[in-house]
């Protein structure tokens, strides 16, 4: 009788912490979904909805300005709002397929953060908005072949005493690991498609790249000191 009762002790036991791991499972989901949901604030993004510039300060084409700064090799400094207002202008979005009544792509504008930027890309799914983005990081380095130049598609780490998984983008205001953005790479890779040239330019010909605070700074002209492998 004793063994039958540690026995049924045992037993529920292991059921109860099994349906409070359930529990938690899914509060965890519950919890996720509602952050998914929550569309990021873009209030304070620059140049986010900006379509038109003052007669003083009238908007210049990114491409012409790029290919000038390599012909001329000299430095060029882009703002966020300058880049987002270009979005605006250029970008012509739409959501196709059976959903299209439904679902279309209202923004995309860049965040820009010392070292990284963020691609963020705005919905409307029934008049209510939501959010998508994915991290992007610049790698340089310079060797006898050359200044190589890499994109990746991380914001690093969701912690500095956990290094991985890296930290790929948003969905709404939820971070989520770079194998996410799977999910919604389709879109990203529609968008850069339309500015192939801009980005041959400013990435593939620009010998130093420099994601800073609201601005991003691209400059053709070889630099006199080894770039060292340093991301920026």
């Amino acid at each position: 009788m004793a063994s039958d009762d540690k026995k049924k002790s045992k037993g529920g036991c292991i059921g109860r912490l099994m349906s409070f791991v359930v529990f938690l499972v899914v509060v965890g989901l519950g919890v996720a979904l509602y952050f998914i949901s929550q569309p990021q604030d873009l209030s304070e993004v620059g140049g986010l909805g900006q379509t038109t510039t003052t007669a003083a300060s009238p908007p210049r084409d990114i491409k012409t300005v790029l290919q000038k700064s390599i012909e001329g090799s000299y430095s060029v400094t882009l703002s966020e709002s300058e880049i987002n207002q270009w979005l605006s202008r250029e970008l012509i979005a739409s959501q196709g397929g059976e959903l299209a009544p439904w679902v279309s792509i209202k923004n995309v504008c860049i965040r820009l953060k010392t070292g990284v930027a963020e691609v963020v890309i705005e919905r409307e799914i029934h008049g209510y908005p939501f959010t998508t983005s994915m991290f992007v990081q610049i790698e340089q380095s310079e060797s006898q072949k050359g200044i190589s130049t890499q994109i990746h598609l991380h914001g690093g780490g969701f912690h500095e005493l956990v290094p991985k998984p890296t930290m790929g983008g948003r969905f709404g205001k939820l971070p989520v690991p770079q194998g996410f953005l799977i999910l919604v790479m389709s879109d990203f890779k529609k968008i850069a498609s339309i500015f192939e040239d801009e980005i041959e330019l400013g990435f593939n010909r620009m010998a130093h790249i420099e994601i800073q605070d609201k601005r991003l700074v691209l400059d053709p002209r070889r630099p006199t000191v080894e770039v060292g492998g340093n991301s920026f």
